[in-house]
Protein backbone atom coordinates (compact mmCIF):
# COMPACT_ATOMS: atom_id res chain seq x y z
CA UNK A 1 0.00 0.00 0.00
CA UNK A 2 2.99 2.31 0.33
CA UNK A 3 3.65 2.18 -3.41
CA UNK A 4 1.11 4.99 -3.99
CA UNK A 5 2.87 7.36 -1.58
CA UNK A 6 4.26 10.63 -2.93
CA UNK A 7 4.44 12.58 0.36
CA UNK A 8 6.05 11.66 3.67
CA UNK A 9 4.89 13.73 6.64
CA UNK A 10 6.51 13.64 10.05
CA UNK A 11 5.65 14.32 13.63
CA UNK A 12 8.41 16.41 15.23
CA UNK A 13 8.96 15.93 18.98
CA UNK A 14 10.23 12.42 19.82
CA UNK A 15 10.22 11.57 16.12
CA UNK A 16 12.94 13.84 14.71
CA UNK A 17 14.45 14.92 18.06
CA UNK A 18 13.96 14.07 21.76
CA UNK A 19 11.23 16.27 23.19
CA UNK A 20 11.86 16.60 26.91
CA UNK A 21 15.52 17.72 26.79
CA UNK A 22 14.41 20.50 24.42
CA UNK A 23 11.47 21.59 26.58
CA UNK A 24 13.46 21.36 29.81
CA UNK A 25 16.17 23.57 28.30
CA UNK A 26 13.57 26.12 27.19
CA UNK A 27 11.87 26.11 30.60
CA UNK A 28 15.23 26.62 32.32
CA UNK A 29 16.16 29.47 29.96
CA UNK A 30 12.82 31.18 30.60
CA UNK A 31 13.14 30.80 34.37
CA UNK A 32 16.63 32.31 34.33
CA UNK A 33 15.28 35.28 32.35
CA UNK A 34 12.42 35.74 34.81
CA UNK A 35 14.87 35.50 37.69
CA UNK A 36 17.01 38.29 36.22
CA UNK A 37 14.23 40.56 34.99
CA UNK A 38 11.13 39.82 37.06
CA UNK A 39 12.40 38.50 40.40
CA UNK A 40 9.10 38.87 42.23
CA UNK A 41 7.81 35.97 40.13
CA UNK A 42 10.71 33.64 40.90
CA UNK A 43 10.74 34.60 44.57
CA UNK A 44 7.17 33.27 44.71
CA UNK A 45 7.63 30.13 42.59
CA UNK A 46 10.60 27.87 42.02
CA UNK A 47 11.02 26.33 38.57
CA UNK A 48 9.05 23.16 39.35
CA UNK A 49 6.22 25.12 40.95
CA UNK A 50 5.99 27.37 37.91
CA UNK A 51 5.61 24.37 35.60
CA UNK A 52 2.93 22.90 37.86
CA UNK A 53 1.10 26.23 37.94
CA UNK A 54 1.17 26.46 34.15
CA UNK A 55 -0.38 23.00 33.87
CA UNK A 56 -3.10 24.08 36.28
CA UNK A 57 -3.60 27.30 34.31
CA UNK A 58 -3.98 25.35 31.06
CA UNK A 59 -7.17 23.75 32.38
CA UNK A 60 -8.89 27.14 32.46
CA UNK A 61 -9.57 27.30 28.74
CA UNK A 62 -10.16 24.35 26.38
CA UNK A 63 -8.48 26.18 23.50
CA UNK A 64 -5.13 25.75 25.23
CA UNK A 65 -5.24 22.03 24.43
CA UNK A 66 -4.76 22.88 20.74
CA UNK A 67 -2.89 26.19 21.08
CA UNK A 68 0.25 25.94 23.19
CA UNK A 69 1.45 29.30 21.93
CA UNK A 70 -1.57 31.12 23.35
CA UNK A 71 -1.17 29.15 26.56
CA UNK A 72 2.41 30.38 26.96
CA UNK A 73 1.52 34.00 26.17
CA UNK A 74 -1.49 34.07 28.48
CA UNK A 75 0.27 32.33 31.34
CA UNK A 76 3.17 34.77 31.25
CA UNK A 77 0.72 37.69 31.16
CA UNK A 78 -1.04 36.20 34.17
CA UNK A 79 2.26 35.95 36.06
CA UNK A 80 3.16 39.51 35.19
CA UNK A 81 -0.20 40.86 36.32
CA UNK A 82 -0.14 38.75 39.48
CA UNK A 83 3.24 40.20 40.48
CA UNK A 84 2.64 43.84 39.51
CA UNK A 85 4.67 43.90 36.30
CA UNK A 86 3.66 45.04 32.83
CA UNK A 87 1.73 41.92 31.77
CA UNK A 88 2.12 42.60 28.05
CA UNK A 89 5.87 43.04 28.34
CA UNK A 90 6.34 39.89 30.41
CA UNK A 91 4.19 37.96 27.95
CA UNK A 92 5.82 39.20 24.75
CA UNK A 93 9.43 39.13 25.89
CA UNK A 94 9.07 35.95 27.94
CA UNK A 95 7.48 34.02 25.10
CA UNK A 96 10.24 35.11 22.72
CA UNK A 97 12.86 33.86 25.20
CA UNK A 98 11.08 30.51 25.58
CA UNK A 99 10.29 30.11 21.88
CA UNK A 100 13.83 30.75 20.70
CA UNK A 101 15.22 28.27 23.24
CA UNK A 102 12.53 25.75 22.25
CA UNK A 103 13.93 25.71 18.70
CA UNK A 104 17.37 24.57 19.88
CA UNK A 105 16.81 20.90 19.14
CA UNK A 106 19.30 18.06 18.86
CA UNK A 107 18.28 15.79 16.00
CA UNK A 108 18.53 12.04 16.27
CA UNK A 109 21.61 10.94 14.32
CA UNK A 110 19.63 9.39 11.48
CA UNK A 111 17.37 12.36 10.80
CA UNK A 112 19.30 14.79 8.60
CA UNK A 113 21.03 12.28 6.31
CA UNK A 114 17.83 10.28 5.83
CA UNK A 115 15.67 13.33 5.17
CA UNK A 116 18.17 14.59 2.62
CA UNK A 117 17.94 11.30 0.72
CA UNK A 118 14.16 11.00 1.05
CA UNK A 119 13.77 14.55 -0.26
CA UNK A 120 15.13 13.38 -3.62
CA UNK A 121 12.24 10.91 -4.05
CA UNK A 122 9.32 12.36 -2.07
CA UNK A 123 7.78 15.61 -0.99
CA UNK A 124 8.22 16.07 2.76
CA UNK A 125 5.79 17.61 5.25
CA UNK A 126 5.21 17.88 8.98
CA UNK A 127 2.34 18.09 11.44
CA UNK A 128 2.82 18.92 15.10
CA UNK A 129 0.66 19.56 18.14
CA UNK A 130 3.55 21.64 19.51
CA UNK A 131 4.98 24.97 18.39
CA UNK A 132 8.37 24.08 16.99
CA UNK A 133 9.28 26.09 13.87
CA UNK A 134 10.50 24.06 10.90
CA UNK A 135 12.54 27.02 9.70
CA UNK A 136 14.13 27.83 13.05
CA UNK A 137 15.11 24.26 13.89
CA UNK A 138 16.90 24.05 10.54
CA UNK A 139 14.56 21.94 8.40
CA UNK A 140 13.13 24.63 6.14
CA UNK A 141 15.17 23.43 3.16
CA UNK A 142 13.82 19.89 3.53
CA UNK A 143 10.23 20.20 4.76
CA UNK A 144 8.00 21.78 2.12
CA UNK A 145 4.82 22.28 4.17
CA UNK A 146 4.24 22.22 7.91
CA UNK A 147 0.97 22.42 9.85
CA UNK A 148 0.83 23.11 13.59
CA UNK A 149 -2.10 22.80 15.95
CA UNK A 150 -1.31 26.24 17.38
CA UNK A 151 -1.79 27.85 13.96
CA UNK A 152 -4.64 25.70 12.66
CA UNK A 153 -6.51 25.49 16.01
CA UNK A 154 -7.07 21.77 15.47
CA UNK A 155 -4.84 19.10 16.97
CA UNK A 156 -3.95 15.53 16.13
CA UNK A 157 -5.61 13.03 16.02
CA UNK A 158 -8.42 15.10 14.44
CA UNK A 159 -8.58 14.16 10.77
CA UNK A 160 -8.96 17.82 9.78
CA UNK A 161 -5.31 18.58 10.50
CA UNK A 162 -4.20 15.75 8.20
CA UNK A 163 -6.59 16.94 5.52
CA UNK A 164 -5.17 20.45 5.92
CA UNK A 165 -1.69 19.13 5.12
CA UNK A 166 -3.05 17.30 2.07
CA UNK A 167 -4.56 20.62 0.89
CA UNK A 168 -1.17 22.31 1.29
CA UNK A 169 0.28 19.79 -1.15
CA UNK A 170 -2.81 19.79 -3.38
CA UNK A 171 -2.86 16.04 -2.83
CA UNK A 172 -5.20 13.31 -1.64
CA UNK A 173 -4.79 11.88 1.89
CA UNK A 174 -3.99 8.46 0.44
CA UNK A 175 -0.86 9.92 -1.15
CA UNK A 176 0.54 10.71 2.33
CA UNK A 177 2.27 8.44 4.79
CA UNK A 178 2.57 9.88 8.27
CA UNK A 179 5.47 8.92 10.55
CA UNK A 180 5.31 9.53 14.29
CA UNK A 181 5.82 8.09 17.75
CA UNK A 182 2.38 8.44 19.35
CA UNK A 183 0.03 5.46 18.77
CA UNK A 184 -3.16 7.55 18.72
CA UNK A 185 -2.00 10.94 17.41
CA UNK A 186 0.41 9.58 14.82
CA UNK A 187 -1.06 6.22 13.77
CA UNK A 188 -4.78 6.04 14.52
CA UNK A 189 -5.30 9.71 13.57
CA UNK A 190 -3.79 9.61 10.09
CA UNK A 191 -5.37 6.23 9.31
CA UNK A 192 -8.81 7.61 10.15
CA UNK A 193 -8.03 10.59 7.92
CA UNK A 194 -7.33 8.28 4.97
CA UNK A 195 -3.54 8.50 5.09
CA UNK A 196 -1.06 5.70 5.60
CA UNK A 197 0.80 5.58 8.92
CA UNK A 198 4.11 4.26 10.20
CA UNK A 199 4.82 3.99 13.91
CA UNK A 200 8.37 5.04 14.81
CA UNK A 201 9.27 3.35 18.09
CA UNK A 202 12.71 4.64 19.03
CA UNK A 203 12.49 3.59 22.69
CA UNK A 204 11.24 0.03 22.28
CA UNK A 205 7.84 0.81 23.80
CA UNK A 206 4.96 -1.66 23.85
CA UNK A 207 2.05 -0.96 21.56
CA UNK A 208 -1.19 -0.34 23.53
CA UNK A 209 -3.19 -3.58 23.75
CA UNK A 210 -6.54 -1.86 23.18
CA UNK A 211 -5.50 -0.61 19.75
CA UNK A 212 -5.23 -2.59 16.53
CA UNK A 213 -1.54 -3.19 15.83
CA UNK A 214 0.15 -0.84 13.35
CA UNK A 215 0.66 -1.96 9.78
CA UNK A 216 4.25 -0.73 9.85
CA UNK A 217 6.75 -0.21 12.65
CA UNK A 218 10.28 1.18 12.51
CA UNK A 219 12.88 2.22 15.06
CA UNK A 220 14.66 4.90 13.00
CA UNK A 221 14.55 6.61 9.61
CA UNK A 222 17.05 4.20 8.09
CA UNK A 223 14.37 1.55 8.47
CA UNK A 224 11.87 3.96 6.90
CA UNK A 225 14.09 4.21 3.83
CA UNK A 226 14.32 0.43 3.60
CA UNK A 227 10.58 -0.02 4.04
CA UNK A 228 9.77 2.50 1.32
CA UNK A 229 12.36 0.99 -1.04
CA UNK A 230 10.75 -2.45 -0.68
CA UNK A 231 7.34 -0.97 -1.44
CA UNK A 232 8.37 1.08 -4.47
CA UNK A 233 7.00 -0.18 -7.81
Amino acid sequence: MLDKITIIAFDLDDTLWPCMPTINHAEHTLYQWLEQNHPRITSTYNAQELVALRREFSARDPRYSVDLTSLRYDFLAFLGQQHDYDAHQVSQQGFEIFFNARQQVEFYDDVLPCLQRLKKRYQLGAISNGNASIEQVGLGHLIEHSVSASEFKVAKPDRLIFHRLAECFDALPEQIVYVGDHPVYDVVGPLEAGCQAIWINREGNLWPEHLAPPNYQISDLHQLESLLSVNRP
